[in-house]
């Protein structure tokens, strides 16, 4: 029986059969938070590959063209620093759990990477009709959405301003990584990966939203791909959301620490969302400081909420109160869109409650469909 971390993620991609489908999934997901290279088995194969023969292989698909793989010292870290997160409780607060935990078991947060619940419920909602279309009854087959999220790339490339997205995203992973060769720790960039931002983008696409509302964005990767499906949409439709942005401070001793692990960061010299095109900043409304004192604020400002998405605070009881708000202003037909739902059942239990369709995309996005 594999061990360690990258024992379990080799076997996950050589024979997913002989670990389960949620050990598959997890594996992958947890690769993916260390990494940031989406959930797909040939880049993960590739990047491990890479490593393991010190750095010297490229993935060409799964980085920039300027981003060399991972080199041996990077992996240690990134190796090293999962296995601490797999040594904290599992429960990291109430009804909230740590997904990288042993005895973490998908029963406890509803965790079926693929999975529709509630689809017996009628919904007019055009994004779930057109995730009806994908559906084997109750899941979604993960092989049907490589087509979907490489049309939605195709189509994203083309709108103006998405060069620009690409430009700041290379320059914030080789930002990230020269920060972890120089201080010997791990700095992540804070943002989705690349298939979640292009779900997100299909979703605006599927649902055309008129006002978005987010919390937690940092440099912004899943606001940017919604802001170039709003534009692609038409001239109309804005995007607002909610930061603490956590902005890297040389002189500051909290952010060297050496073999520490910094889930988000931002270059300095800039702020949260900037990797939303300049083209488009006069549709876009950022607002600085904690979602719990300024989202009541925000929702009471807008006249309606047509599509939310919770990236925040991941505890059960945060992201509640934070469906609770935004439910007050949510459209008919709307969407409520919760990132890392593998943590707990808020939104499962927030679509059960008023009775609505929702689905777990690949484990890591999750969506109710009002």
């Amino acid at each position: 029986m594999p061990r360690t971390f990258q024992e379990k993620v080799h076997l996950a991609i050589e024979d997913p059969s002989r670990i389960g489908r949620f050990a598959y999934y997890r594996s992958l997901n947890l690769l993916r938070w260390a990494t940031g290279l989406g959930t797909r088995p040939e880049r993960l194969d590739e990047w491990l590959d890479a490593g393991r023969s010190g750095g010297s292989r490229h993935v060409a698909a799964a980085t920039p063209a300027d981003t060399p793989a991972p080199a041996a010292d990077a992996l240690e870290r990134i190796a090293s620093a999962r296995e601490r997160v797999a040594r904290q409780p599992l429960m990291r607060d109430t009804r909230t759990y740590n997904p990288a935990h042993p005895d973490f078991h998908p029963r406890l947060t509803r965790y079926y990477p693929g999975r529709i619940f509630n689809r017996w419920q009628t919904c007019a909602n055009p994004a779930y009709a057109a995730l009806k279309h994908l559906a084997w009854l109750a899941w979604v087959p993960d092989r049907l959405w490589a087509k979907v999220l490489a049309d939605a790339m195709a189509e994203a490339s083309a709108v103006p301003g998405a060069e620009q997205i690409f430009e700041r995203r290379r320059f914030v992973e080789n930002y990230v990584g020269q920060l972890g060769r120089t201080y010997r720790s791990v700095y992540q960039p804070g943002w989705v990966n690349l298939d979640d931002a292009l779900f997100l983008y299909w979703l605006v696409r599927q649902a055309r939203p008129k006002t978005i509302v987010q919390t937690g964005v940092c440099n912004g990767l899943s606001a940017a791909f919604m802001m170039l499906a709003l534009a692609k949409n038409g001239p109309e439709g804005s995007l607002h959301v909610i930061d603490i942005p956590p902005v890297f401070d040389p002189n500051d001793p909290a952010w060297t620490v050496p073999g520490e692990v910094y889930g988000v960061v931002i270059p300095e010299g800039k702020t949260a969302g900037w990797l939303v095109p300049d083209a488009y900043r006069d549709r876009f409304e950022v607002w600085n400081g904690d979602a719990k004192d300024l989202l009541p604020k925000m929702v009471d400002k807008v006249a309606a909420i047509d599509f939310f998405y919770h990236d925040s605070d991941h505890t059960y009881d945060h992201m509640m109160l934070e469906f609770r708000e935004a439910k007050r202003k949510l459209s008919p037909g709307g969407l409520m869109v919760g990132d890392d739902i593998g943590w707990n059942t808020s939104l499962w239990d927030f679509a059960d409650k008023f009775g609505v369709p929702s689905y777990n995309f690949k484990g890591t996005v999750g969506v109710a469909f009002f």
